[in-house]
Parts: structure tokens; sequence; C-alpha cells
């Protein structure tokens, strides 16, 4: 009998060292592997757009390629700039040329090295196609020049040192010369579907609406990923990938709804870890109407908003409160002092009346104002939220929710609005508040100009001291609180749910390993 007990005892645990050893491997994903594969299973929102990483700006991509291919600088979990495939770099005197110097350890997929060639022939491609991501920042590059095998110089037309930030931000991937150059477009390139990169992971299948499996870079340049396989299971639905990630089907779900947070949080099974992101919600006002023109108005509406009662009842105060007119995030260059206004609806009320505004017959001093919405990420919630406190302070608003794809249209391509809501990444570098607010920019859509924020904004792009960066931005955002051509709302930030049993995932890597980089995952 005891023998049997033994016996028993040696079966249960030898079973239970093979579940230890093999998460997510009950979900299909793309190949058999043996039971002590260490298999690590993401959600994905949806099916990718391309695999060639340079064409468009696509979020459903951006986790596969960032673990297939390689950059000249990459963001870590802190959203700041850490090399990749440049080990470092420098900036000229004159701020007119910006010189990288890339490992020389580095390989494809196909065993091929990776040399400043190739750096030259991704992004000469990329000016010369105007519907390619990148290409409207690539004006100010003037030449790309290649001295030897591990050497690239961008010469640019301007100062501008935000530049090599941009370079580890969407569609800079370096992409191998000797496969796409044959005549063919990257779109209609067969390597766009099969990708040979430089990264951590080789592409291995791609099920659409399925998964997209990748399998380990043995001679990667930084050191052979510790993963077996590395899986991107495609799960749109919300509730449906927080049950799978309960069922141990996948292993990584990033950005948690903030409903499910707590649920999430009481599972022992599961690490949560906040994600901040320098992407406040914001309204921008659209200064070109007659009523919105007038800063006193802004300033109400700005000191009629109730950002903590915004951030708890909508997000259950994951995203906080957002004050500074640069994310602050952002530390070094977000300016705490001078900021965007706080809540008090008798001081709102105050900066009405001794605006010259009257009060109607309905107790309103102004109404008639629309605001622009779209469904999703908590707006309408906070719209709502927001509608009602402004009218306490006598300013009717009358909101307008949209699917995304119709507010783009009227907001960012028609500008038919009078106060529209959004988000949008404003980082790495400080140098986001130009491409947002400066006088003429596309993506400017209140159409606010100030010469003098131009002139900062333009000086700060112009240096490589970061303390004199930081001053000329801070100068910046004073003009950012005083104008207000828009009110940073709450913060961007969201919850991470891991497998407890992995260490060493994208958000632990600040100033280590990339954001979504899967190289240095492993099995406790």
């Amino acid at each position: 009998m005891k023998r049997k007990i033994y016996i028993l005892i040696l079966i249960l645990a030898f079973f239970s060292i093979i579940a230890i050893g093999c998460s997510g491997t009950s979900t299909e994903t793309g190949g058999k592997e043996s039971k002590s594969d260490k298999v690590l299973i993401v959600r994905s929102g949806g099916d990718p757009m391309s695999f060639n990483p340079d064409t468009i700006a696509d979020d459903n991509a951006y986790a596969i390629v960032q673990n297939i291919f390689n950059r000249l600088v990459k963001l870590d979990a802190s959203k700041q700039i850490i090399p990749d495939l440049a080990k470092d770099w420098e900036v000229s005197d004159d701020g007119l040329a910006i010189t990288f110097h890339l490992k020389d350890n580095a390989k494809w997929h196909d065993g091929k090295p990776v040399t400043s060639k190739d750096v030259k022939y991704t992004f000469d491609t990329i000016k010369e196609n105007k519907t390619y991501y990148f290409n409207s920042r690539l004006d100010i590059v003037n030449s790309i020049e290649v001295p030897d095998d591990h050497t690239v110089v961008f010469k640019l037309n301007d100062p501008d040192v935000s530049f090599i930030a941009d370079l580890g931000w969407y569609a800079t991937f370096i992409l191998p010369e000797h496969v796409l150059n044959n005549g063919q477009s990257w779109e209609d390139n067969p390597a766009s579907k099969e990708p040979i990169g430089s990264g951590p992971f080789k592409f291995s299948e791609f099920k659409q609406g399925v998964n997209i499996s990748l399998i380990p870079n043995k001679d990667y340049h930084d050191g052979e990923p510790k993963l077996d396989k590395l899986v991107f299971s495609i799960i749109p639905d919300e509730q449906t990938a927080i049950q799978a990630l309960i069922n141990g089907e996948i292993d990584v779900y990033e950005n948690v709804p903030s409903s499910s947070v707590d649920q999430m949080k009481a599972n022992g099974k599961i690490r949560m870890a906040l994600n901040e992101y320098p992407s406040p919600a914001r309204i921008i006002f659209n200064l070109k109407n007659e009523t919105l023109a007038d800063v006193h108005l802004r300033k109400a509406i700005a000191t009629a908003i109730n950002k903590e009662e915004i951030s708890k009842k909508v997000y259950n105060g994951v995203q906080v409160p957002e004050y500074s007119m640069y994310p602050s995030l952002i530390d070094w260059a977000a300016n705490t002092e001078e900021v965007s206004p706080q809540f008090n609806i008798v001081e709102a009320k105050k900066i009405l009346e001794n605006a010259g505004y009257k009060k109607d017959a309905n107790g309103f001093y102004v109404t008639g104002i629309t605001l622009d919405v779209f469904e999703g990420s908590g707006y309408p919630d906070m719209a709502n939220l927001m509608k009602a406190t402004l009218a306490e302070a006598g300013i009717g608003i009358e909101l307008k929710v949209s699917e995304f794809n119709a507010w783009n249209q009227k907001v960012s391509v028609e500008r038919d609005f009078m106060i529209e809501m959004q988000g949008g990444f404003m980082g790495p570098d400080p140098a986001a508040l130009a491409k947002r607010y400066g006088t003429g920019v596309g993506s400017n859509y209140g159409e606010y100009s100030n010469p003098k924020f131009d002139e900062l904004t333009a000086k700060g792009a112009a240096t490589g001291d970061q303390e004199m960066r930081a001053q000329y931005y801070k100068e910046a955002q004073t003009l950012l609180a005083e104008d207000l051509p828009f009110v940073p709302i709450v913060t961007y930030a969201g919850y991470d749910a891991n497998n407890a049993a992995y260490v060493n995932l994208p958000i632990d890597g600040a100033g280590k390993w990339g954001w979504q980089e899967y190289t240095y995952t492993d099995i406790q």
C-alpha cells in the first residue's frame, strides 16, 4: 500500500513539473512543442496589416515586428530612448550631423551581416515614397552617408536633436537591402509576408485570425532569447482575453480594462504592473471658432473640469489627473509649476463674469458649444462628467459621440468641430509639443499659433544640451498654460497582466531592453 502511494506521489509530482514548464501550451500555437518548451503567449487585439514594419503605423503589428526587427534606437518600458542596432551616437557642434555607430556583430536571420548600407537603403526608400509613415519626418534629412560598414551619418537641413527620438518610434525598423532591393515595391515583396529581420525572434507562422508564431534567433547579437517560442494570440474581445488569461491560455495582456483590474489583482497567478504612457487625454479648442477664440471662455471651461472625479469614476484612479501642459511622466521636460487650472466652479463663473458674460434666463453664460468624442477609451463617460460640471458653471455643452473613423474624418480631415477630445503619444521627446501645437503643423487640429511658442520649441530642438532644452520647453509650456489651446484631463495608463511564472517581461526592462521586447523573458 505504501509503495502504491509513493508511486502515485511521484506521478503527481511529475505532472506538476510539466504544468509549471508549459504555460499556454494547451492553446493552438501554430506548431508542436514538447511539454518542456518555454512558450510565451501574448494577447494581440487583431491581425497585423503587414509584416513590413515601415510602410504604415500598425498597432497590431508593433509588438510582433519589435521582436523580428531592430531599429537604430528603441523605446524602453519608460518610453525613453535606449540603444538598439546603434551602440552609441553623437551630434555635431552645429547640430547638422548625427552619427550612429552600429554594433559590429548584428546579422540578418539568413546569416548575412547588418551594415550601414542597410540603414541607408531603408531610409532612402522611405524618403522616396510619400505614402510611407515616416516619410514626412525625413524632410529634415539632406543626405545619408556611410563612411564604413558600421557608421551612418544623417546630414540635416536644420539642427534637430529630436530626430534621434523619432527614430525609436513607429515605422523606422532597419530592413535588409539584399532581400528587399529586387525591383519590387515593399508592399508587393514576398518578404513582407515572410519577413527576414535581425531581431531576437524569427518569423515562423501566421494563421489569420488565430495567431502569429515566432521562434528564437539563436545568433541574436544581444544574446540568444530564453524562450523556445513566442506566440501572439489574436483575441479582439477584451472579456474573452481576460478569461483566457485567467484560464492560463495566454500569459501577457497589456492594458487590462480598468473594470477588471481588481479581479486580476486578486489572482495570485497573475502579476499586475502599471504601464504609463506620455499620451494624456485632452480636449482641443478650435481657435478659428469665434466663440472659442476668447481665452477667458477657454480658461473658464478648463477651471470647470473636475479631473479628480473623472479619474475616479471613469478610470478607477488608474489614469490620474494631468495638469502639466506636457506629460508629467517625462519629468525632465514637464513644467509642473505653470499648469492648467484646478477645478473650481466659483472661480469659473468669476472668470466669465469679469470677462463680461451675462447669464440667460436658464442660468447659462454661454450655450451652443459642441464637443466631439469618439467611442471607446472611456471618452464618452469622461465627456458626460465634464458636461455636468460645465453646466454648473453656466457653460452649455452638447456632446457628439461617433465611432472613430467618423470622428477622424470630421475632426482631423474636415476640421469641423468646436471642441474635440483625443489622446495621442507625446513622447519620447518634448519636441512633440511643436508637432502638436506648432503653427501650420498638420496635427495642430485647433490651429493654435504663437510665434514665441514656435521660437522656443525650435530652440529646444536645435540644442543637444538637455538642461537648455528643458528650459526652452518649459517656457513654451508656460505659454500654453496662459493661452490654453487645449486642456489635459487625465494621464494614459493601464495595468499589464502577466503570468507570474515569468520574469524579465517588457514592463521590467526600463533602461535595459525594448518596450514589448521578449528577448530576456524566462520562466522563474
